[in-house]
Parts: C-alpha cells; structure tokens; sequence
C-alpha cells in the first residue's frame, strides 16, 4: 500500500472518528436532556397536606335572643335601676355565649403543623450534570504536544497538508 494511500486512509479515519465523536456528544446531550426533564418531573416533592382547624360553631343565634330579650325587657323598664338590672343580665348572657365560644375554640383538637418533603430533584439534576461534563471530556481529544506533533496546527489545515503531501516533495 502506498503512502498516498495510507495518508488518505488516514484521513478518512480521521473525519469519520470526528464524525462518530459528533454523533456521540449529540446522543449523550438528547440521552441527558430527557434525563433532566424526567428528574423534573417525576422526583418534584408531594404537596404538603396542610389541616384547617375544625371551625369554632356560630353562635349568632344565641346573641339573637340576648338582645331580643333585652329590649323585651328594656321596653318594660321604668327608670334607672331597672335598666341597669337589663343591662346587667344582656351582659352576662353575652358574656356567657362569648365564655362558650372561646371554651371551645381552645378545647377543640389540635392541628399538626404541614410537613414538607425535601425536594430530591437538585442533587439529581447535579448528578446528570457531572455526567455531562464527563461525556464532553470523554469525547474531546487529547491537547497534549506529546500525542500530536502538529498539536499548534489546526485541525483542518492539517488534513489539507497531509492529503496535498506526496512522496516526491517529501
């Protein structure tokens, strides 16, 4: 086999393994996005469940008919003793509905406060991440002077000499 013919063997080597490499980094990116997308979407935390409180029972009824008794009996007053003797009963059967109330609003059971997941996708999404920029250092080429004699010269001008180069001009 002649050099002409290794050179351009070579050559063909070369641009199909930059070929193969581009194809790659392409499937290994399409492989990683949908990797991202899925650990999005399928590790997001549950929704916390948050209990509301058990409502505190209306009581308005009950002032209803305080101070509808209270100007029943506030109609039949006849002076100021008798009013403040009303006053003084609408009072204590308002006092006694707002004591009921409250009773209950701190007797009632408690609410355990929501309680959240931790959120798994961040370490995740980090791990994809390493595995991305290994793919790239994996597929890139070697920089090193001691691999390549013509690491300075680049790529496509090297393959243009290597094929213009002939064993006469040596």
């Amino acid at each position: 086999m002649s050099r002409r013919t290794r050179t351009r063997l070579r050559a063909f080597r070369n641009e199909f393994e930059e070929q193969f490499v581009i194809m790659v980094r392409r499937v290994g990116a399409a492989v990683l996005a949908v990797a991202a997308f899925a650990v999005w979407f399928l590790l997001a935390p549950d929704e916390p469940v948050i209990q509301a409180p058990t409502p505190v029972s209306d009581r308005s009824s009950e002032i209803d008919a305080a101070l509808s008794a209270y100007e029943l009996n506030n109609a039949r007053t006849q002076g100021a003793p008798q009013q403040a003797v009303v006053n003084g009963w609408l009072a204590k059967d308002l006092l006694t509905t707002m004591a009921e109330q409250q009773n209950e609003a701190l007797t009632r059971e408690a609410v355990p406060p929501p309680v959240f997941t931790s959120d798994d996708r961040i370490p995740a999404l980090a791990g994809l991440l390493v595995l991305g920029l290994a793919l790239a250092l994996v597929t890139s080429e070697p920089r090193t002077a001691d691999a390549d004699p013509d690491a300075g010269v680049p790529r496509a001008q090297h393959d243009r000499e290597l094929a213009a180069w002939t064993p006469e001009k040596g």
